[in-house]
This record gives structure tokens, C-alpha cells and sequence, in this order.
């Protein structure tokens, strides 16, 4: 990366900031126009402040959807849905599915409450990725991709995909519980007192609960793996480390008022989680073509 596209970077990120920034406050006055009331803020919770984390931490995600952004060489309405959808599922559905189990918080205290806050981040994810696909463009030389869906999936056998999709579909709750358990003895006693709105769900719920996000996690990176322009190493690492950006957002980024070990050991969970994860997808789905 020269100068020039780090002071393109100085620049670019507020203004990718500034877009999510303004999904949100939209949002925030059109959902309550459609019935839906903004759930209370967890107890200490200044609004201005966690405003600002907002702010910093959106230019956080415009950074990791740069970098993908810049390798997928298609259309830029299909590397908008990409990214979007990516943003959306991993940042917000998935963050607040989870959130459902392990809090009581007002954000998820009830299912309209989670409705509110899934799509309060409609927009900032519309916003966001859109901006982001104008302002990084893939780089040159600019080949565009002409792999269809269709002709990816007949680059398999149906047996082949079968057995592919199903390890996919374990392998995030795998993951989730192997380094959960690592971190676990350095943050049970917060869930275990019910600091901060904390709750411990039971693994009768937490099963099922994660196998919907492995899910969903699937449905959303595949287009990414399938379009990627570059090595496998550098899918593995760009997907990953935009996973863990995505889904520590909420949790982890702009949560300020969790204590400091609360938000190190989820962290560190979330990255080790990433990058694991993205790293399963690239060998069972990135195209054979590259290496």
C-alpha cells in the first residue's frame, strides 16, 4: 500500500463512517413511524457516547469490506449485495440472535425489541457497503469475473457438495464451543452473577442456536468465496479478519461499558473463532482454480 492510498484511506473511512452514521439516525426516526419503539439502553449507557463508538467503530467495518471490496471483481450492484449481506448477517442478525440467549438487556429483552434492533442496522449496512463498493473499487488490472453461480456449483458433484455443505454447517458450532471453553474460567463469573445484563443459556439452547448461525454465516460467505479474485491465503485472511471486525462490532468494539476483561477474552474468542472459520470455508469452497 503507497502514500497515496493511505491518504485515499485518511479520507475515505470517515466518509464510509459518516454513511453508517446516517443509516442510523434514519432508522432511528423511520422505525418508529412503522410501530416499532426504541428498546431501552443498557443501564450506564450514555447515548452520545455509544453514538461515537458507533462512529469509529463503522469506519472499523469500511476498512475490512475495503479489502474485499478491492478483490471481487463484479458488477458493482452484486458486490454491493455481497457486501451487504455480509455486514448485515455477521454485524447485526447473527450478533442479535446470539445476544437473545445471553442477555436481558432492552436491545433483545423481547422479540420486538430484537426486531428493532436487526433492523435499526438495515440501513447502516445499506449504506455502508454502498459506499464502500463507489469508493473501493476493485484493483487494477481489472478483470471481470465472468464465473456464473451456476457454474460453480457444477464444479462439484452433488455428493460433493453435500458432504462439503454439511462439515460447513457443523464446523462453526465446533469452533464456537471449542474456544468458548478456553475462555470460559476468565468470564463465566460475570454470566454467573448476572453482571451487565448477563445470562447463561443452557446447551439445550445453545446448540440449536448455533447451528442457525453456522447457518446463516454460510449462506452469507459463500458469494464471497465464489467470486474472490486472488489466493487462497488471502481469501482466508481478508474473510477472516472481516468476520471477527463484523462480529465483535457489537459485542466487543462499541461495547465500552463492559469491563476491559470481558471485552479481551471475547475478543480474543471472536478472532480465534474468524479466523478459524474462514479458514475451513477457503479449503471447502474457494474455487480450485486458485491457489
Amino acid at each position: 500500500m503507497n502514500l497515496k492510498t493511505i491518504l485515499a484511506y485518511l479520507w475515505k473511512l470517515p466518509l464510509c463512517g459518516f454513511g453508517f452514521f446516517m443509516g442510523v439516525a434514519l432508522s432511528g426516526m423511520i422505525l418508529p413511524m412503522l410501530g416499532l419503539q426504541a428498546p431501552e439502553m443498557p443501564e450506564g449507557v450514555d447515548a452520545n457516547t455509544i453514538m461515537l463508538w458507533y462512529l469509529l467503530g463503522s469506519m472499523l467495518l469500511a476498512l475490512a469490506l475495503s479489502f474485499l471490496s478491492r478483490n471481487l471483481p463484479v458488477h458493482g450492484l452484486l458486490r454491493w449485495i455481497i457486501l451487504f449481506e455480509l455486514s448485515w448477517v455477521f454485524g447485526a442478525l447473527g450478533v442479535v440472535i446470539e445476544a437473545s440467549f445471553f442477555m436481558t438487556t432492552g436491545a433483545v429483552s423481547s422479540s420486538m425489541n430484537a426486531l428493532f434492533t436487526v433492523l435499526n442496522f438495515l440501513l447502516p449496512a445499506i449504506f455502508l457497503s454502498a459506499l464502500v463498493v463507489v469508493l473501493f473499487r476493485p484493483l487494477p488490472p481489472v478483470e471481470p469475473c465472468r464465473r456464473s453461480f451456476q457454474s460453480y456449483v457444477a464444479s462439484h458433484k452433488k455428493s460433493s457438495w453435500m458432504w462439503r455443505i454439511l462439515l460447513a454447517l457443523l464446523a462453526y458450532p465446533v469452533i464456537y464451543f471449542a474456544f468458548g471453553l478456553l475462555v470460559q474460567p476468565f468470564i463465566q463469573d460475570f454470566y454467573a452473577a448476572g453482571q451487565y445484563e448477563l445470562t447463561l443459556p443452557t446447551w439445550k439452547e445453545l446448540i440449536p442456536l448455533q447451528l442457525t448461525r453456522s447457518a446463516l454465516f454460510l449462506v452469507a460467505s459463500l458469494p464471497v468465496l465464489v467470486w474472490w479474485r486472488g489466493s487462497r491465503r488471502k481469501a482466508w485472511l481478508t474473510l477472516g479478519a472481516s468476520i471477527f471486525i463484523l462480529t465483535a462490532f457489537m459485542a466487543v468494539i462499541t461495547a465500552y461499558w463492559f469491563p476491559w476483561q470481558l471485552r479481551l477474552f471475547h475478543g480474543l474468542e471472536l478472532l480465534a473463532d474468524a479466523l478459524v472459520y474462514a479458514g475451513v470455508l477457503t479449503l471447502l469452497f474457494r474455487a480450485s482454480s486458485t491457489k
